[in-house]
């Protein structure tokens, strides 16, 4: 007998509204069956957005779609929502008209036809705490990318004048690096007492840490360093005020939930708070955690036709998680004697390594998902279960992977 598939088939509306979404205007198409339709432009300012919002409702229509393009869909949705008015915001990707049919007109009756026959899958809309949270993790992470482009060119001006500290210590990150930096960039040219900065495992390399400050800069140079170090002081000050402003956030969610979070192999407190930022403290917008694994960007696409899987590619998804989760799965394989690791090890046998990461990524987000939803808590089962695992699929001729 066959299995029974549930169709969801939604109803045929009477009234809608599609709007083509643009910086500098908004084309309006108004639907109401067998009374209206007509195509109008509208500007973007704030009584523009307030004329429009009055025009539904003077057609009494309560749904309305947009594509979510750029920042630009942001206001005019707040605006809308405030009003009692159902606001669909869709992925552009998932709307596309015919081919070489594309004009604005023309993008604005094909949403509105979309939403009045039901064909539309509505994106993933945060609340505006949730938001605010993500602004935050989202310029802390951005502000943590500039401190690095920073400390790449304080390197470049010490290895034009051949001082090669990158050569002795692991990062630029370190404190005897910051350290040796501040002093070099005051004018100090004693190797000795540069040499005395050294802390740690680099108090054994001062032979080396000689060899490399046996460079001069010029007055130029110094002024050059005193500039960017002000840039990095100006960036962790940021940092540290998004800190605070994070963890008011993350006072309001279940603490528990942020332990069992945390719990989970790669995943750190900062960690913790861009997958909480991102998704929520609750999964129920996605059905289940391959729907979440799409929506991250971490799964593969589907084309089968005439009984033929053709390769596709993943669809970009959710850039922000996706990039923390890929970051949490390079850390995973490292560890030792871990699940992860021995899961790693057999699938980069079998493909490219940035594809064997992108799956341990997916199955980290299916992780994720059922420790959000309450229905597991993490434990490591280490090495010796993956082994067992795959004894147990040969013999019963199954694969080591699901999709």
């Amino acid at each position: 007998m066959e299995k029974t598939i549930s169709m969801d088939i939604k109803p045929q509306l009477e009234r809608a509204v599609g709007i083509d979404v643009h910086k500098e205007k908004l084309i309006v198409c108004f639907y109401v069956r067998d009374q209206v339709y007509e195509v109008k432009e509208y500007g973007t300012f704030t009584c523009d957005l307030y004329q429009l919002r009055d025009d539904i409702l003077h057609y009494k229509i309560a749904d309305v779609i947009m594509e979510s393009t750029g920042v630009y869909w942001v206001a005019l949705c707040a605006i809308l929502t405030t009003a009692g008015i159902k606001t669909h915001v869709v992925n552009a990707y998932f709307v596309k008209n015919m081919p070489k049919e594309k004009t604005d007109k023309k993008d604005a009756k094909w949403l509105c036809k979309l939403l009045v026959n039901g064909q539309i899958r509505d994106s993933y809309i945060a609340g505006e705490d949730q938001r605010c949270f993500r602004d935050l993790c989202r310029n802390r992470t951005g502000y943590s990318h500039q401190i690095t482009q920073v400390q790449n060119r304080i390197l470049k001006v010490l290895e034009r004048r051949n001082i090669k500290i990158r050569s002795v210590v692991s990062n630029m990150s370190t404190q005897t690096s910051k350290d040796i930096v501040k002093a070099l960039s005051e004018g100090e040219t004693d190797v000795e007492k540069l040499i005395s900065l050294c802390l740690g495992k680099l108090k054994k390399k001062k032979e080396l840490m000689r060899k490399a400050l046996q460079g001069v800069l010029t007055p130029h140079d110094c002024s050059l360093l005193k500039m960017l170090l002000a840039d990095i002081a100006h960036f962790e000050n940021n940092i540290a005020v998004m800190e605070q402003d994070i963890k008011k956030h993350t006072d309001k969610i279940n603490p528990q939930l942020i332990k069992n979070l945390d719990d989970v192999a790669g995943i750190a407190q900062k960690g913790a708070e861009i997958i909480l930022a991102e998704i929520g403290d609750n999964v129920d917008a996605w059905e289940t955690a391959d729907k979440l694994a799409a929506w991250t960007g971490t799964a593969p696409g589907n084309h089968e036709t005439a009984n033929t899987k053709k390769y596709v590619g993943r669809r970009s998804g959710n850039t922000y998680l996706r990039t923390a989760m890929v970051q949490t799965a390079w850390s995973v394989v490292r560890m030792k004697n871990s699940y992860w690791r021995a899961l790693f090890s057999h699938l980069n046998k079998r493909m490219h390594v940035k594809k064997a990461i992108l799956i341990i990524a997916r199955k980290l987000v299916k992780v994720i998902y059922k420790v959000i939803k309450g229905v597991i808590t993490y434990k490591e089962y280490g090495a010796e279960y993956f082994v067992k695992q795959l004894q147990q699929r040969v013999q019963q001729n199954r694969p080591i992977l699901s999709r």
